[in-house]
């Protein structure tokens, strides 16, 4: 039987804190397309991590929200 109460931790990104604005609408927007396409809570929550830290290395707001190729780069060339 699977427990859908469990917990998790989902380890940051390292990153260069540029400007916070976009951080939690990245995050929300991220989480919402990863479980759309499918992924499981776990996978998409780790897509949004990534997303929100890519977002706070850039200036602005709407500005700063990087596309799925951009998501896909960092996440491939980042340590945590």
């Amino acid at each position: 039987m699977t427990n859908k109460n469990r917990t998790f931790l989902i380890e940051g990104y390292d990153v260069e804190v540029v400007d916070t604005p976009a951080a939690g609408d990245a995050f929300a927007g991220a989480l919402a397309t990863a479980l759309v396409g499918g992924k499981d809570l776990w996978s998409a929550t780790g897509f949004a991590n990534a997303v929100g830290a890519l977002t706070v290395t850039r200036s602005g707001a709407q500005v700063s929200m990087p596309d799925m190729d951009e998501a896909e780069q960092f996440i491939s060339s980042s340590t945590k």
